[in-house]
């Protein structure tokens, strides 16, 4: 950033407490801000090895971006952190004729503060529609999507606009006796460890990452574990669901897939929730072939958001190559 504009050369790891609390509350402004940007997340995911990249004018930050860093051989590689679907560029709010021009600015800026790097790659906020300044400096971008329900104030018009048979679900599984409930912690991350071990493709994260995160979003009222119990009191689906001043989002979820709707029961729970706090609902997406359908039956929307990144390392690119022809390879054996 031009003119009055100042930061440090050197981006904090972890910021410093006085700016902490700053950078939450430009959280709060931003388009692009979201739980999953704040600074008491990103301690959660990410203890001791996130970055503030910033810029000001005066006293006020006009331009954020936090990464996720790790050195390698080849120099910082900057990237995301686990449960964290959001992690890119954060700017100030404001249209107006001059938006896209103080955007380009902020992003320039940005790449300044984070300097030179091996590869940076984030999957940014939807908000952050307009990544032509990172086009200018070589990244490359995929767009993929996220599902969204935006509006529920009218939670049964809501219902009736899923379709028809995610409605069908969930009348089966109330015909059968589930219910929906506030849980422990321990309760999900059972039923989710069981349909890991079941099922070699299932996404996991490591227990500790998760237990932090439930320690700090518990404190602060931002999260709900429930689950679907059937007559016997045993956990048929669940879903850990977080929540800022926008949006609930559907983090991780699990089900024993041994009750006709239970997954259904506990989104339909889940949405209601979220209204009853004045929020919309966010799928926090999946373009998996075996997932999105189910999704999908929600009536949400398709919310495109960009993937960005760039190898600046020939070295890095190099041993990437290696690495994934490794794995493909073995992943053959293994279909074999």
């Amino acid at each position: 950033m031009t003119g009055s504009s100042s930061t440090s050369s050197v981006a904090e790891r972890g910021p410093a407490p006085a700016l902490r609390d700053r950078y939450d509350d430009f959280v709060g402004r931003s388009p692009q801000g979201s739980i999953f940007a704040t600074s008491w997340w990103l301690d959660a995911v990410a203890p001791g090895g996130w970055r503030l990249h910033h810029v000001q004018k005066g006293d006020d930050l006009v331009a954020a971006w936090p990464t996720v860093v790790r050195r390698s051989r080849w120099g910082e590689v900057h990237g995301g952190a686990p449960l964290t679907p959001f992690l890119g560029p954060l700017l100030s709010p404001g249209e107006g004729a001059r938006r896209r021009s103080r955007e380009i600015e902020a992003v320039e800026s940005l790449l300044e503060r984070i300097g030179a790097f091996a590869h940076l790659e984030a999957r940014c906020h939807p908000a952050f529609d307009y990544w032509t300044p990172l086009a200018w400096h070589g990244f490359a971008q995929t767009t993929r999507y996220t599902w969204r329900l935006p509006d529920l104030e009218d939670v049964e018009a809501t219902f009736k606009g899923f379709r028809e048979n995610a409605r069908g679900h969930i009348r089966s599984a109330e015909k059968h006796g589930l219910a929906v409930e506030e849980a422990a912690l321990g309760a999900f991350l059972a039923l989710h460890e069981q349909r890991a071990a079941m099922q070699e493709d299932w996404s996991t994260t490591d227990r500790q990452t998760v237990e932090r995160i439930d320690s700090a979003c518990a404190w602060r009222g931002a999260r709900s574990v429930l689950v679907a119990r059937d007559s016997d009191g045993r956990v048929r689906a669940g879903a850990y669901v977080v929540y800022d001043g926008r949006f609930a989002y559907y983090l991780m979820s699990a089900t024993d897939g041994e009750v006709r709707g239970s997954a259904a029961l506990v989104v339909w729970e889940s949405v209601k929730r979220a209204a009853e706090r004045g929020l919309g609902f966010d799928f926090e997406g999946s373009m998996l072939p075996h997932v999105e359908p189910f999704v999908r039956g929600f009536g949400g929307v398709p919310i495109p958001y960009s993937v960005v990144r760039k190898t600046a390392s020939s070295g890095f690119r190099a041993e990437r190559t290696v690495k994934r022809a490794a794995l493909a390879a073995a992943a053959r054996v293994k279909r074999r």
